[in-house]
């Protein structure tokens, strides 16, 4: 029996890994330990680094297995696998291998080229830039269409609920301006637009569209379920942001029975009166709940406007309402600075209009100030169908996973090593990301629902999973570091056995 163990030296401080093996001893009539040193661990990777005089790469092969390895079972027990092999049958390993890199290290994808040497993938090879970029050339509209119809079947019951979200990203645009004659300069907005289609019972994503922009009127919400119809979908739930909220946009979907979950800015007429009507009796111990470890006050009731029914959920903390009223006040000195100064920013004019008298002298406008913090720590969601405030907050919740699941895919390092510049690489990247997310909601609903692992964010688990490799040490058998407990309580909230990631 063989295995791999870690030394420290008290010396230098480094960790060692050295191949144990067991040998029988017919002598002395027992087992003795024969111990080959492979070579120090990297503090930093965590990868057994060879020491000097012993760079024989061909003699000790290490690989990190435990991330592809354990995404992969994952993958094939949803039936995301089989539908990626439809889709994309000459592609699917480098597929599987971008979105294991993907949900391992969360940062720019040409950096894919090193991990795939470093671990064990589908793809089994190093990925390079010209087989990314060849990829994204094959994710077209109709490959899209085959793996989109081969995914839905999967969910042959249960209702459905659609986000809609914007992705950012972290590269400066300021020269991405475009200026026509004698007008002045157009700067270009860093977001992508998507209304993404969850499935309610498994809580997984099923499809998306890119759309122009977030919807803003009862006609966007028809088109984005529009674009979708041929999915087939049962009743979709719309889950709206606070940029949708209006008197008229409540009015039509409330008018048309459309079922919705819309989030209301504090000072949105119906939300500022539900919040009046309970902050008084809110902070009753009764009303204190903890959703997925959030504590709220929540409290909430049955409405009607224009004789149609629907239901008020109004959460409100006061950690976050001490915070936000500090960040407010922060932001009215920041905008005073600029009144005197005269030096305006755009983005604050309603700040100046609201909390400040403009006259010959510049002045704050205490009331409303003041009024603010009336509402400061509240969280209102108005409904015609979820009834219950605990799954209404997680609908929420899982939009703040979404947004950052999506941003940041036009970084600086990307966009020129993959030409993101070019909409059919952008896209085919965007495509990956999705998928990517798709595994990330099934991981993170089984750890959330396991309670030995509820408290264990994505990336710890993903750390931990980083940490199993295989050795092979010349021709002989694959040698595959120890399971630790941490480890142990993982496979066991997936119910994988150790002999799954030694196959």
């Amino acid at each position: 029996m063989s295995s791999i163990v870690y030394l420290k030296n008290k010396t230098n401080g480094r960790v060692y890994a050295y191949l144990n093996e067991s040998v029988w001893d017919r002598r002395e009539g027992k087992c003795r330990c024969k111990r080959k040193c492979l070579g120090h661990v990297d503090p930093v990777t965590g990868d057994i680094v060879p020491n000097k005089g012993k760079r024989d790469t061909a003699s000790i092969d290490v690989k990190t297995v435990g991330v592809s390895k354990f995404l992969g079972l994952i993958s094939e027990r949803i039936g995301l696998t089989e539908s990626i092999k439809a889709a994309f049958p000459g592609n699917w390993k480098l597929v599987l291998t971008c979105m294991f890199y993907i949900l391992r290290e969360s940062t720019s994808m040409s950096r894919i080229r090193s991990w795939s040497i470093e671990n064990d993938t589908p793809f089994r090879k190093r990925v390079t830039d010209k087989e990314l970029t060849e990829l994204f050339s094959n994710i077209t509209d109709n490959t899209l269409f085959s793996f989109f119809r081969e995914w839905r079947d999967h969910f042959k019951e249960g209702d459905f609920y659609m986000f809609h979200t914007a992705s950012e990203t972290s590269f400066d645009r300021g020269l991405d301006t475009v200026r026509f004659n004698d007008l002045p300069d157009v700067s270009v907005k860093p977001e992508t637009c998507m209304s993404i289609t969850f499935n309610q019972r498994s809580g997984l994503p099923v499809t998306y569209t890119i759309d122009s922009r977030n919807p803003v009127s009862y006609m966007d919400i028809r088109k984005s379920e529009s674009d979708i119809r041929w999915l087939e979908f049962n009743r979709t739930l719309q889950v709206l942001d606070m940029d949708y909220c209006n008197a008229e946009n409540l009015n039509d979907l409330l008018n048309t029975n459309h079922r919705f979950l819309l989030r209301a800015s504090p000072q949105f007429e119906y939300a500022r009166d539900s919040i009046e009507r309970v902050k008084d009796r809110i902070m009753d111990l009764s009303n204190f709940i903890t959703i997925d470890g959030e504590p709220f006050f929540v409290m909430s009731f049955v409405n009607y406007l224009n004789g149609k029914k629907y239901f008020v959920h109004i959460y409100f903390s006061p950690d976050e309402a001490q915070k936000e009223f500090s960040l407010f006040l922060s932001l009215i000195e920041q905008c005073e600075k600029e009144l005197k100064s005269g030096i305006l920013v755009r983005e604050h004019e309603a700040f100046y209009d609201r909390y400040f008298i403009r006259s010959a002298i510049t002045e704050k406008n205490g009331e409303a100030i003041m009024s603010y913090n009336d509402v400061a720590g509240f969280f209102v969601l108005i409904s015609n169908t979820v009834k219950n405030p605990s799954q209404a907050f997680r609908f929420f919740k899982r939009k703040r996973d979404l947004q950052r699941a999506f941003d940041n895919i036009q970084n600086e390092r990307d966009r020129e090593s993959l030409n993101l510049d070019s909409e059919m690489n952008y896209r085919g990247l965007l495509f990956l990301r999705f998928l990517s997310y798709i595994l990330y909601a099934e991981v993170k609903n089984r750890i959330r629902s396991y309670p030995p692992t509820s408290d264990m964010h994505f990336y710890e688990l993903m750390d931990e999973l980083s940490s199993m490799k295989r050795v092979i040490v010349a021709d002989k058998v694959p040698q595959y570091t120890q399971i630790n407990p941490v480890q142990m309580k993982i496979l066991k909230a997936f119910g994988i056995d150790m002999s799954d990631l030694h196959g």
